[in-house]
C-alpha cells in the first residue's frame, strides 16, 4: 500500500508533487493491542477524549488548480489504487481535507517530520471556540523544535471530508516524541478539543520523502 501512495504522487500527469508515510509511533497497532472484547467502544467513550489510536498511513497530494483535481479524480491510476486500497484499509475511516496553502513550494521536506492531525467542528462550538482552537494551533511556531505549523480549512464539497487540518513540520522524530509528549501541544489540544468532535481526530505523524 505505502507503494501505491508513492506511485500515485509521482505517477499521475496532473499531480504537481506528493508525499506519503506511515506513522512513526505505531498507529492503529496500539489498538490492536487490546482484544476488541476489552476496549471501551467509540460510542461510550467522552466527547473530550482524544483519539484511540494513530491514523496508520498518510498521502498529500498538491495541485495546480481544481481542474487538476478533478482530472486526477477521474485518472485510471487513482482509480485503480484506490480499488486496491480498499482491500488493505478501511475506506470509511479514511480522513480527507482538501486546502489551500500558500507559496510555491509544497508544505513538505524529505528528511523532516510531518505531523498532520484533522478535525470536525461540534455543532455547537461558538466562533470565539473556534478561533481559539486555530490561534492554539497557529501559536505551535514559537514552540522549540517546530518548523513550521499550518492550518489548512476545508475547501471540497465531499460529505465525507473533515473540516479543517493541523499541519506541523519538524525535524526528526525525536524532537517530534518530545513535542507530543510536551505542556504546549497539550494545551493547544485542549483548546482544539473545545470546539471540535475531538473523538474522531484522524492524525498520525511521519518523515517526509519529497524535497
Amino acid at each position: 500500500m505505502l507503494q501505491r501512495l508513492a506511485y500515485l504522487g509521482t505517477e499521475p500527469p496532473m499531480v504537481r508533487s506528493g508525499d506519503y508515510g506511515a506513522d512513526l509511533f505505531g498507529g492503529s497497532e496500539l489498538l490492536h493491542r487490546v482484544p476488541p472484547w476489552e476496549r471501551l467502544p467509540v460510542w461510550r467513550r467522552k466527547g473530550s477524549d482524544g483519539p484511540i489510536s494513530n491514523f496508520d498511513l498518510a498521502l498529500h497530494l498538491d495541485f495546480e488548480d481544481w481542474e487538476a483535481f478533478r482530472a486526477y479524480a477521474a485518472d485510471p491510476t487513482h482509480d485503480a489504487a484506490s480499488k486496491s486500497n480498499e482491500v488493505t484499509s478501511f475506506d470509511e475511516f479514511t480522513a480527507r481535507v482538501d486546502w489551500y496553502y500558500d507559496g510555491d513550494a509544497p508544505p513538505t521536506r524529505a528528511g523532516h517530520v510531518k505531523h498532520a492531525a484533522m478535525f470536525i467542528w461540534k455543532d455547537e462550538a461558538s466562533e470565539g471556540e473556534r478561533a481559539a482552537a486555530i490561534a492554539a494551533v497557529e501559536s505551535l511556531t514559537k514552540v522549540e523544535g517546530v518548523e513550521r505549523a499550518l492550518v489548512g480549512h476545508n475547501v471540497g464539497n465531499n460529505p465525507t471530508d473533515y473540516d479543517w487540518i493541523m499541519d506541523l513540520e519538524l525535524p526528526d522524530p525525536a524532537t517530534t516524541r518530545s513535542f507530543l509528549e510536551g505542556s504546549a501541544y497539550r494545551e493547544a489540544m485542549n483548546a482544539v478539543a473545545a470546539a471540535t468532535k475531538y473523538e474522531w481526530t484522524a492524525r498520525l505523524s511521519h518523515v517526509m520523502h519529497r524535497p
